[in-house]
């Protein structure tokens, strides 16, 4: 089976459904438990939807959001993980590899500026 490329919001919601699946079961799942994942998807969904399409439009401080949280290097590392696992398993193409890359710079980011070690 050939894979397409993420091309549409409904692409981009395919890839966080398959990929909050394996963070819910994953051992860093007590960052995600606790949410109402009602809410909280349509809200990465609007940020990678952001991420991929200049049509789209998202102002939510992704640092603020994530200060309280008790995050450990080890964290982002199988966050990207399940990430890159979930876009390999799914897609391949331009924007795909687009996801891949922006995940890599937003997990860099967060952890020079949430960690404190």
């Amino acid at each position: 089976m050939t894979k397409t490329d993420i091309l549409s919001p409904a692409d981009v919601t395919k890839l966080i459904k398959t990929f909050y699946d394996k963070l819910l079961v994953s051992t860093i799942k007590h960052h995600f438990i606790h949410l109402n994942l009602e809410e909280h998807l349509p809200r990465v969904d609007s940020f990678w939807n952001a991420t991929l399409f200049p049509e789209h439009a998202y102002s939510v401080n992704l640092i603020e959001k994530h200060m309280h949280l008790p995050l450990k290097k080890e964290d982002f590392d199988i966050w990207l993980k399940l990430l890159w696992e979930s876009v390999d398993e799914l897609y391949a193409g331009q924007n795909a590899e687009m996801t891949k890359s922006r995940s890599a710079s937003v997990s860099y980011i967060m952890q020079k500026k949430l960690l404190k070690d």
